[in-house]
């Protein structure tokens, strides 16, 4: 029992910040909330999950199979197009023009990633 607590409240004095900005865009994972320019942001679940993801690892590009290994897990048997959409729909939420998107890139013939800079 000693032990546990002591587990509990390791994780609890080592738990990073719920918040991620970058930029326009403030992600609270806490209250699965997003706000672009200060307004908030409606997302589904798997689109908040998808941009955390890409937060947390800025320039770093995920295939198609690992971001649905991450977000819907290894035992998804979906189509893995359900990625694109799911990319498409965030695009349409966070960027000014989506079409000509500021922030989540594709890399032809490997995935997508979240750009720092442009």
């Amino acid at each position: 029992f000693i032990s546990r607590v002591k587990a509990i409240l390791r994780r609890i004095d080592h738990e990073p910040s719920t918040q991620i900005t970058f930029g326009n865009i403030v992600l609270d994972d806490e209250k699965k909330q997003v706000f672009v320019d200060g307004e908030l942001c409606h997302l589904t679940f798997k689109e908040h999950e998808l941009l955390k993801l890409f937060l947390q690892n800025p320039d770093v590009v995920f295939s198609r199979e690992k971001i649905m290994d991450k977000i819907w897990g290894y035992d998804y048997l979906g189509e893995s197009r359900t990625v694109d959409v799911h990319i498409r729909r965030l695009r349409e939420k966070i960027e000014t023009t989506p079409s000509n998107p500021k922030y989540v890139h594709t890399k032809w013939g490997v995935g997508y990633y979240f750009q720092l800079t442009k």
